[in-house]
């Protein structure tokens, strides 16, 4: 195995371990959270990551002709590390980890997508960062819904502005 085969193998089991931890974060919040919106919606983030897992699970089957095997101890490189979820954890301290959480994975992927040749990898990557920065702009806009931001400049639409 070359070099480069090695550190694209490397790179991408780093990117699976992420996504475990991302989706096991978002898991357990959506199983403490009172609130049945608020569980629905970190249910659906732990699923979207569960996605990003799988599609990132069958890269490493193509590229290495093994399924890929998890080692719990490595999931401390997950962007979630050292963050546990409490009956006393509030909204906003959950939202704020997941959304620095979130914008380290978008720069993940896309620091990733500028050292990968191969043109199908580079553009999962491309697509795991956008969704990733999907993330983060929904959450951002459940931060500043609870906090009483501006929720109305969160939305992407300038359609009803004046000429």
């Amino acid at each position: 195995m070359s070099e480069h085969d090695n550190d694209l193998q490397q790179a991408v089991e780093l990117a699976i371990y992420r996504e475990v931890g991302a989706r096991n974060f978002y898991k357990r919040i959506s199983e403490e959270i009172g609130n049945a919106e608020g569980k629905e919606k970190f249910s659906q983030l732990s699923i979207d990551e569960e996605g990003h897992r799988i599609k990132l699970e069958s890269w490493y089957e193509k590229m290495t002709g093994e399924k890929f095997s998890t080692d719990d101890a490595r999931l401390e490189q997950s962007e979630m590390r050292g963050f546990t979820v409490k009956e006393q954890t509030g909204a906003l301290e959950a939202l704020g980890v997941a959304l620095e959480a979130e914008a380290r994975a978008r720069e993940f992927y896309t620091g990733q997508a500028e050292k990968v040749l191969d043109p199908e990898l580079k553009r999962l990557f491309e697509s795991l960062a956008d969704e990733e920065a999907g993330h983060y702009v929904f959450l951002e806009a459940e931060r500043n819904s609870i906090i009483g931001g501006f929720y109305w400049f969160d939305i992407d639409n300038t359609a009803f502005l004046e000429d």
